[in-house]
């Protein structure tokens, strides 16, 4: 096997990722070491290149991540859901490593918030063992990381995003208590809002609304459950909360999700629901989101706001079992839209930034 491998390797926020080459490290006792064949960019990639969130340098940006078993470490047999784990086997994993003892992990049950986490795509690469990030040719993995073998049907860019946005997405209808026969507003229809309306759609959602302001990620996101797509660039919010209550017999919907990352979503979402409804934000993961609302609504119509941030592991196992279970009926496929190789991954970036692609796919 080859002793270096290369990166594209963020040195200062809003500049050019450079390709670096590291020495590929020797795999400690409960690590793997993967071979990266697919990654692709995440909102939060662009956030922290583009310098709209702190993120220490130099990185290795990427975290949707797909990758091959090149080497297990001693003690390294199985995979989270406790599957025979082999050299060549494809698998994804969390975006976190975590400690599973620490007050957060043990007693509050919030492994994502680790008093020692690690953060693939979002910690410095400037130590060893480098290859921290999926904007890369390999990938580290540390005893931490909660591992998910690939099911073979599944195609790595069907499953790269289930890595954040799905599982992401898979906890907060987890929070937002979704049940069968509510209706449903989703505030996006970027990648967590395709999943979000696919998931609805399965959990046997009545009325699944989604608003956006591209046309040609509304059309999409039909095919993936949205029962009715509406774009909102010249409603006023009045006509906005009208138009969601007339599609629900004038109640307003029972759960409303947040993933467009606008903070002037979220009071509309709010007015969006019935009285005793409940609200998930997801979206807002850069600072300096501010709303402001009238507490007095929350009060009196009894409604509910709960904040997503990342998952838990069985989070990640559900989205790879959803989208085995239902790749025929909704076209997971279609979300990555464009594809670059890691030598034009700054172009990838650029055009994940313009909102053009739904999910652009890095293929090493």
């Amino acid at each position: 096997m080859t002793k270096t491998a290369r990166a594209a390797v963020m040195t200062a926020a809003g500049k050019d990722l450079e390709i670096v080459e590291y020495p590929l490290p020797g795999v400690e006792p409960g690590c793997l070491l993967v071979k990266v064949t697919c990654c692709t960019i995440c909102g939060s990639d662009v956030h922290s290149w583009r310098g709209r969130r702190a993120a220490p340098t130099p990185a290795i940006l990427g975290h949707e991540i797909v990758g091959e078993v090149v080497e297990l470490g001693e003690g390294v047999t199985r995979d989270t859901g406790d599957r025979p784990l082999r050299v060549g086997d494809r698998i994804t994993w969390t975006i976190m490593d975590n400690c599973g003892k620490c007050y957060y992990c043990r007693e509050k049950g919030l492994m994502m918030k680790c008093r020692y986490l690690k953060k693939y795509g979002h910690d410095s690469c400037e130590e060893p063992p480098h290859f921290i990030g999926g904007f890369a040719e390999y990938c580290y993995l540390t005893p931490g990381t909660c591992v998910v073998k690939i099911p073979d049907p599944l195609g790595d860019e069907e499953v790269a995003p289930a890595n954040c946005a799905l599982a992401t997405v898979v906890a907060a209808w987890e929070a937002g208590d979704v049940k069968p026969f509510e209706n449903v507003l989703i505030q996006g229809a970027g990648a967590l809002g395709f999943y979000a309306a696919a998931l609805a759609r399965h959990y046997g959602c009545r009325r699944i609304v989604v608003t956006d302001i591209l046309d040609h990620r509304l059309d999409l996101i039909k095919s993936f459950g949205a029962t009715d797509a509406i774009n909102v660039n010249r409603m006023s919010d009045e006509k906005i909360i009208q138009t969601v209550r007339n599609l629900t017999d004038g109640f307003g919907v029972d759960c409303a999700m947040e993933v467009g990352g606008n903070p002037d979503l979220i009071p509309v979402g709010l007015r969006c629901l019935r009285t005793g409804g409940r609200y998930v934000e997801v979206g807002n993961s850069a600072p300096g989101a501010l709303f402001t609302y009238d507490a007095c609504d929350i009060v009196w119509r009894r409604l509910t706001l709960t904040g997503i941030h990342n998952y838990d592991a069985r989070h990640l196992q559900a989205g790879v079992d959803f989208l085995d279970q239902t790749r025929e009926e909704f076209p997971f496929k279609d979300i990555v839209t464009h594809r670059v190789t890691m030598d034009n991954i700054n172009e990838g970036l650029r055009l994940a930034d313009s909102g053009k692609a739904v999910r652009v796919a890095v293929i090493p």
